[in-house]
């Protein structure tokens, strides 16, 4: 990786949200899986939903550096796939002594899951778990070689750290590669190890992103109705944030409307282009009504991302640790720059 941080370059995920139909299994799931800490909530599930109950769509946990979270959707999600075969899917550091200890765990809370495989096949080399929710959506446990630093200085009370890396499916690698290397400064990593079909994208802080040649990219992705609001968030430097929104904003189209209000087939869905949209938060709806431009953006296979600004807590600068910028405060100061005169 150069030693010149491009403009705008991602140094993290900072967190990574699926889609469920049971908000209260999925919650427990998370504590077991992860130890991330429980939050009370009545039953909420997605055929109460669509009895117009009148329910919380969105849980969100937050232990230290692992930060996922989860939407309830409006519909019954389809079958997944085997275990390591589902995309997208996300994985956590963990450190190689602990290995036996998620093992026990996962046994303990009937999580499925992989036997641990030795790998280098997609960037780098370690040892990984392949487990599932109660939805199907898919994760790893990643010990890696070679541990970034920033990776595990945080964790949760069962020692899962940041997110490694998450990797999807694309058809065309190489549009893949121009549109991460255009508005995200993401590298290329090239290794001979690494399984073909495979486009490494590796983050300056070490994390990756992965991508996967596929004919067809697989159902549960954030560009496909009825599904909503499964995405992942990118790590940019805090005075990049905006730059790199103003820079996406001028390269791309906006989505034609509100996806729940598109009934396309999904071959059309699958041939929309890549572009930015409503990222669907209260900030989010903000976000849009200021901007007249989403937040969230759409790689060419319909796989939704939006940036993060993070602020240094290391005394060298670097995004190793950092301290988040929530799109709020964002928002909070534009509303003041406005009062001032200023424009958006």
């Amino acid at each position: 990786m150069s030693t010149v941080e491009p403009k705008g370059a991602v140094h993290w995920i900072d967190h990574y949200v699926v889609g469920t139909n049971d908000l209260p299994s999925w919650s427990y799931w998370a504590l077991h899986a992860t130890g991330l800490p429980i939050q009370p909530i009545n039953g909420l599930t997605t055929n109460m939903r669509k009895k117009n109950t009148p329910i919380f769509c969105f849980m969100w946990w937050e232990g230290g550096s692992c930060r996922i979270g989860a939407f309830l959707q409006p519909e019954n999600y389809p079958p997944a796939k085997p275990l390591g075969q589902d995309m997208p899917r996300c994985g956590f550091y963990i450190r190689p002594e602990d290995i036996d200890r998620h093992l026990r765990r996962l046994d303990q809370y009937k999580i499925p899951h992989t036997d641990p495989v030795k790998t280098a096949a997609d960037g780098e080399e370690g040892t990984v778990i392949c487990f599932a929710d109660p939805d199907g959506n898919q994760y790893e446990f990643w010990a890696p070689a070679r541990m970034p630093v920033g990776a595990m200085e945080i964790c949760t009370s069962e020692k899962v750290g940041r997110i490694s890396h998450a990797i999807y499916g694309s058809r065309d690698l190489a549009k893949t590669e121009a549109f991460f290397d255009k508005y995200c400064g993401m590298a290329v990593e090239r290794n001979s190890k690494t399984a073909e079909g495979t486009l490494v994208l590796r983050m300056r802080a070490g994390a990756r992103l992965v991508y996967k040649l596929v004919d067809r990219v697989d159902e549960r992705i954030a560009g496909h109705s009825p599904w909503w609001d499964m995405h992942t968030a990118l790590t940019v430097r805090e005075e990049e944030f905006f730059p790199n929104y103003r820079r996406m904003w001028e390269g791309l189209s906006e989505e034609a409307g509100p996806k729940e209000d598109l009934h396309d087939s999904r071959e059309i869905e699958d041939a929309f282009p890549a572009r930015t949209g409503l990222h669907r938060s209260p900030v989010g709806y903000r976000w849009k009504e200021i901007y007249n431009r989403g937040d969230e953006f759409y790689d060419w296979d319909g796989h939704a991302f939006h940036f993060f600004g993070g602020i240094p807590l290391k005394n060298d600068g670097s995004l190793a640790l950092y301290q988040g910028k929530e799109q709020e405060e964002y928002l909070r100061e534009l509303a003041e720059s406005l009062k001032k005169g200023a424009r958006p």
